[in-house]
């Protein structure tokens, strides 16, 4: 049985200001969540891990660095960037307020938050949400078939695509949201049917924001 952990990032300032922040916008960790990061290390530290991926972007990629750098067991000279665990797009949206968004497009905000497609999200750039959730499967996929049974992956992602991306490999579309630097863990013995061992762990956390939706922004 393979295992595959999934991280979603830590905390940061976008996040408390509850600004969209998706695959073309970044904003720093807060400092708490760096502290959050060495408490996912000692979680982690359980486990052993055969490869660890990072989305590219900035914030997962630091809080992959910051957990392995306080990890006692695990080294950051071995995360790899990979495309398919980005985060998706919200086009012209990146950087607003959630706020700003609900008053000048309700209707397009509740399809939003269902994660239900819509022709009129290409006007703003919003990234198709089946082809993202296929994006991230592929990518689980791909890497699972790395390994060897009995071994375990850690991936280092976003709560929007992580979400999704465990609907899609699972066929589980009750899901709720992530908080930050939680985990989640998938099984899978053939890696084409994959079950969740795990989902949004964070007792490890010191704090637990729970403010609002999760894995909106």
């Amino acid at each position: 049985m393979k295992r595959i952990f999934i991280v979603r990032h830590g905390r940061t300032e976008w996040n408390l200001e509850e600004r969209f922040q998706g695959a073309n916008g970044d904003s720093p960790l807060l400092e708490s969540s760096k502290d959050d990061c060495r408490n996912l290390a000692a979680f982690l530290d359980k486990f052993a891990f055969a490869a660890v991926y990072t989305s590219p972007i900035k914030r997962a990629r630091r809080t992959a660095e910051i957990t392995l750098a306080d990890s006692k067991k695990h080294s950051k000279e071995k995360i790899i960037d990979d495309e398919s665990f980005r985060e998706l797009a919200f086009g012209d949206w990146e950087g607003l307020t959630k706020a700003q968004v609900v008053a000048k497009y309700p209707e397009l905000f509740a399809k939003l938050i269902a994660r239900e497609d819509d022709p009129r999200f290409l006007n703003f750039g919003v990234e198709n949400f089946v082809k993202a959730r296929d994006r991230f499967k592929a990518g689980i996929i791909r890497r699972s078939k790395e390994i060897h049974d009995d071994e375990n992956l850690l991936i280092f992602s976003h709560g929007s695509i992580i979400q999704l991306g465990i609907k899609a490999l699972t066929g589980n579309e009750n899901i709720s949201s992530l908080k930050n630097t939680s985990t989640s863990i998938l099984q899978t013995a053939d890696d084409e049917h994959f079950t969740i061992e795990s989902y949004n762990e964070v007792a490890y956390l010191n704090e637990i924001n729970t403010k609002g939706s999760t894995t909106l922004i």
